[in-house]
């Protein structure tokens, strides 16, 4: 992920004015980062780890945002939700549908454009993890001890099938990316993971 302040030295810039909410959320973010480009250029068993590593990480970090954050932002903003709420949530559909792909470089090339767009949204200056800890104030502690202690989210083997690409597709589109992001690239199955097993290719 290496667009809008997405590189290391903004994050440094970022952190001395955000609480511990934004920090535990971006750090979120850098881990992430971390095991889909570990995942995306190793092969074998390590790649397969990172892969499945990366899965379970990006939907649990989505459920904090889903079930978490933004519930509780609504709540103290008059009932209503944050102006980007939809769009976090349509990236949220298109990752959670990627998140059933094989892991090919066509899947990897869709996840990071996805995310390359969708993280500078929460973690800019005035964006939604600064808008969250500024509406819940004081309940921001109680908010960031419940993410940490978000269970993993069960994560069902990927399908190498046209109609879950198909899916996926459509669910790109919604969320206002080109499906050609999922166009065929080197499809070697770089990360070799179905219910924790599956013969390396």
């Amino acid at each position: 992920m290496n667009s809008r302040l997405t590189q290391p030295e903004d994050r440094a810039v970022l952190r001395v004015q955000r609480g511990p909410l934004c920090e535990f959320m971006a750090a979120e973010h850098v881990r992430l980062d971390e095991l889909l480009t570990e995942a995306s250029a190793r092969t074998g068993m390590t790649a397969s780890k990172a892969y499945a590593s990366f899965r379970e990480g990006l939907l649990r970090h989505i459920r904090m945002e889903e079930k978490i954050l933004l519930p509780a932002a609504e709540r103290r903003h008059r009932g209503e939700p944050l102006t980007l709420a939809g769009r976090l949530r349509l990236d949220h559909g298109a990752l959670a549908a990627l998140m059933m792909l094989p892991p090919v470089a066509s899947t990897f090339n869709a996840v990071r454009a996805v995310l390359d767009a969708h993280n500078p949204l929460e973690e800019a200056k005035g964006g939604v993890y600064e808008q969250c800890e500024d509406l819940v104030g004081l309940e921001a502690d109680e908010l960031l001890a419940r993410c940490h202690a978000t269970p993993r989210v069960p994560v069902s083997p990927w399908i190498d099938s046209p109609k879950v690409l198909a899916a996926a597709k459509r669910l790109l589109i919604r969320a206002g990316y080109e499906d050609s992001l999922l166009n065929p690239r080197d499809e070697v199955v770089v990360a070799t993971f179905v219910a924790g097993k599956r013969d390396e290719v």
